[in-house]
């Protein structure tokens, strides 16, 4: 055998080795669904829970008074929403006060309720038990959106429940923060992390300030199997409660025994500025932190530049066994973090970047999805948004054959992935999917109107089907992919789409349908009256006098008579006419237009007494 195929058979072999130890990146996911909700005003998605009936309820705050907000109580109010399998909604609820009411999280319970938890400067409505100002609260209600029962907590001044979850003995445990009041026996300074107890009818069992000198914050808390709770924040303290501060903010880890009191801590983080968001159990037993840092040194190594989303590995005893940063050079902060069937992870929050790990942002902020493995490989990555901020918030798995998972936060963006803003920030609800999926998906905009209503489709489908086939509703179909139809008639339309290919491997053809009831909702054209009107210039002058005259007549008239006073007449909505006698006349307008609803002719007239005088 020749040298030379010896050596590239070894090439070859070597070439195939090295890609065998390259993880294959996974299959970036499509949009199977989004959904914009909201007002005129500014709406803040917080979270989504599923609903036992195969539909989902998005919470967050509302600052309007219109669109899909039916009620509002004051400045801004504690918004839900409750959204079908294909993401239409199916109603909405609003909870507040006169004042700033905000929900941060939901949370499904073991007896298959909800748990909302937030903060309210409320002193009345939903909230009329508050009476120290800023409290926080939660609240217990079904998937109809009743409530249960309801618990405001005013005992420190000033109180932000970031985070709730249920306890083993069907309690609640929430974390935030407080400010606290130099004279107060648990006063650290600034910001102290706010931890509250409560029992199965929402008593206090007890609460706990945690901190230092500086601010301190709690955002995420779970009880732990053996008892007692994890919890994740960040802090400037170096002193009190806080210690091993690396510089600035850090990120904040500690334990707390089933009482509250403080088992271990410890800070996560570099020079600069790092928070932790997000912190749940890993199968092993770990801890899987998930923030974001513009440091590049202590804790913190392969930071982008500007912030990255960061994640770590952190032992039982707070020991970092691994960690990796995820970015561009630009602004990127995750907010929360999901484990997948097959023990990956999946980040999301918000990217400014367009370079380095982020592909694809449209502009401004994204949603930045991110799939990475435990070693920190990126499988995938993908933005979801327009050319406007779209910050992700919450991720949650979707359990439907071929969905992948929830997307939800809050959009001004009215372009790209997004359709049907209402004006300023909406909820932005993103179901994404598998992207070879086979399945009938679409959107529309606008939805509503007056008629006759143009409606552009797009067609949203996974699988790439080869056909497709609208029906709008109304009696009429279309085969175009993104069809644009015209509702002429008032009423509500049912529309589906059914798609169609031929499987490349079973030579089976494939149809999916998907409708959507209730979709188009067109209303009667509100009929602007038939009235007759119109101007004349000149209307004085030396005979003989030329005068034009304009029409100004509403209600759409099809037919003119104009009568000028002077024994002659016109036909034409905008005449001219030439007065050859002195004279002083009066000029008659009819006109006439076929009624809409009754196909008859009707008419109206205006004289205009002595409008045209003619001098010698």
């Amino acid at each position: 055998m020749r040298k030379d195929s010896i050596g590239a058979g070894i090439a070859a072999l070597l070439l195939v080795f090295c890609l065998a130890a390259v993880p294959a990146l996974a299959a970036i996911p499509g949009i199977g669904w989004e959904r914009s909700l909201g007002g005129s005003g500014e709406e803040y998605a917080k979270s989504l829970q599923p609903t036992n009936d195969g539909g989902y309820i998005a919470v967050g705050d509302t600052a309007s008074a219109d669109g899909d907000i039916t009620v509002s109580y004051g400045m801004i109010d504690v918004w839900i929403a409750k959204l079908d399998a294909a993401g239409q909604k199916e109603w909405v609820k609003t909870i507040g006060g006169s004042n700033d009411d905000h929900v941060t999280c939901i949370e499904r319970l073991s007896d298959g309720t909800l748990l909302l938890s937030g903060y309210t400067w409320s002193n009345d409505g939903d909230f009329s038990d508050n009476h120290a100002g800023i409290a926080i609260w939660n609240m217990k209600i079904n998937d109809q959106g009743s409530i249960l029962w309801k618990g405001c907590y005013p005992g420190r001044s000033g109180s932000f429940a970031m985070d709730g979850k249920e306890t083993p003995d069907g309690g609640m445990i929430m974390i935030g923060q407080s400010y606290s009041i130099p004279g107060d026996p648990e006063y650290h300074g600034g910001y102290d992390v706010l931890v509250v107890k409560t029992d199965s009818q929402a008593n206090i069992t007890w609460e706990q300030l945690l901190g230092g000198s500086g601010d301190d914050f709690g955002d995420n808390i779970l009880p732990l199997p053996d008892g007692g709770y994890i919890a994740i924040g960040y802090t400037n303290s170096d002193d009190g409660d806080v210690s091993g501060n690396h510089g600035f903010y850090d990120a904040w880890l500690f334990r707390l025994d089933d009482t509250g009191n403080l088992v271990w801590q410890k800070c996560l983080g570099g020079s600069l500025h790092d928070e932790g968001r997000e912190i749940f159990i890993t199968p092993d037993g770990n801890f899987a932190v998930m923030g974001y840092t513009n440091s590049n040194d202590g804790d913190v190594s392969g930071n982008h530049g500007s912030f990255d989303y960061w994640w770590a590995l952190v032992s039982p005893d707070g020991a970092i066994l691994s960690q990796k940063c995820f970015g561009g050079s630009d602004y990127d902060h995750a907010y929360d973090l999901e484990m997948t069937d097959n023990g990956n992870y999946v980040a999301l929050g918000v990217s400014y970047s367009t370079d380095g790990d982020v592909g694809g942002n449209a502009g401004n902020g994204d949603f930045w999805a991110v799939e990475f493995d435990t070693t920190g490989t990126i499988l995938w990555e993908r933005c979801f948004g327009g050319s406007g901020l779209d910050r992700g918030q919450t991720i949650r798995p979707d359990s439907s054959a071929g969905g992948l998972f929830f997307l939800i936060g809050d959009s001004a963006s009215t372009d790209g992935d997004v359709t049907g803003n209402h004006g300023g920030l909406d909820y932005w609800v993103v179901n994404i999917v598998a992207k070879d999926r086979f399945f009938a998906q679409f959107s529309a905009e606008p939805v509503t109107g007056k008629a006759p209503l143009t409606v552009l489709f797009t067609d949203r489908s996974g699988g790439d089907p080869a056909w497709h086939v609208y029906n709008f509703g109304d009696g009429f179909r279309s085969m175009n992919k993104n069809p644009v139809h015209t509702y002429r008639k008032a009423g509500t339309y049912d529309v589906s789409l059914t798609v169609v290919k031929v499987n490349p491997n079973t030579k089976k053809v494939e149809r999916d349908t998907l409708t959507k009831s209730h979709f188009i909702v067109v209303t009667k054209e509100t009929p602007v009256p038939l009235i007759a009107d119109f101007s004349a210039s000149p209307m004085t002058g030396t005979a003989p006098l030329t005068v034009r005259f304009t029409d100004k007549s509403t209600g759409d008239p099809r037919y003119f008579v104009y009568e000028f006073g002077d024994g002659f007449k016109s036909m034409s909505p905008n005449p001219v006419h030439i007065y050859r006698k002195s004279g002083t006349y009066s000029v008659t307008l009819t006109v006439l237009a076929v009624d809409k609803d009754t196909g008859k002719i009707v008419s109206n007239s205006t004289i205009r007494k002595n409008l045209i005088v003619v001098d010698r």
